[in-house]
């Protein structure tokens, strides 16, 4: 094949692709050119999409979160719930002790006109086995006036009622009365109760008919 061959062969070949690709180009239409209104929206939901990906990936950089506070009272609530319950203390036992002795209990007393053990006993709330004891006395013995009797000093009362008759009253004397008689017949009352209340003086006569206020 001559040369001259060769070169007119290359140049149809050429031809035939340059026509191939102008076909190529005029058959494959041009992309459509995007509007205004529609390539904003999809610009901005890019972005949106750009910006919600960057908070995710920074934690604190992106949208901040607020905590929620606790006020003064649900604070005080708060702690109030949860505080562990007070336990109960357990009450102490009273220790037994020794009853100590009346105060202003005379430690003798000197039996006066119309008085006898029992009236003293009551008197002075004085338990009347314990008073009949320490003075060798029993429930039949009698004692005279001018007789001093020895009073225990345990403390341990009189046992039963120690008011004979009901009072505060009033008492109408009758022939014989004192106020060491009528301080016995009312059993828990003092003869210097009954002075003060009616203002005596010594030695403290009464009248029949008299009437006295008892305290």
């Amino acid at each position: 094949m001559t040369l001259k061959r060769i070169i007119t062969l290359l140049a149809i070949a050429l031809l035939a692709l340059g026509l191939a690709a102008c076909e190529l180009s005029a058959s494959t239409p041009p992309p459509p050119t995007p509007t205004s209104g529609g390539g904003m929206s999809t610009l901005e939901v890019e972005l949106g999409n750009i910006a919600t990906q960057t908070a995710a990936a920074g934690g604190s950089a992106g949208v901040p979160t607020s905590t929620p506070t606790t006020g003064p009272d649900e604070t005080e609530e708060s702690t109030e719930a949860t505080s562990p319950p007070q336990a109960t203390p357990t009450p102490e036992q009273p220790a037994v002790t020794v009853p100590a002795p009346t105060p202003g209990l005379p430690t003798t007393y000197t039996i006066q006109k119309g008085e006898f053990p029992f009236c003293i006993a009551r008197r002075f709330n004085l338990n009347i086995s314990e008073l009949l004891n320490l003075n060798g006395l029993s429930m039949n013995s009698t004692v005279t006036t001018g007789y001093t009797l020895q009073i225990p000093q345990t403390g341990n009362p009189f046992v039963g009622a120690r008011a004979l008759r009901a009072h505060p009253t009033t008492y109408n004397v009758t022939a014989g009365d004192t106020i060491y008689t009528i301080a016995c017949y009312f059993g828990d009352v003092s003869p210097d109760a009954i002075v003060q209340a009616n203002n005596l003086t010594s030695p403290y006569t009464l009248t029949p008919g008299q009437t006295l206020q008892i305290p």
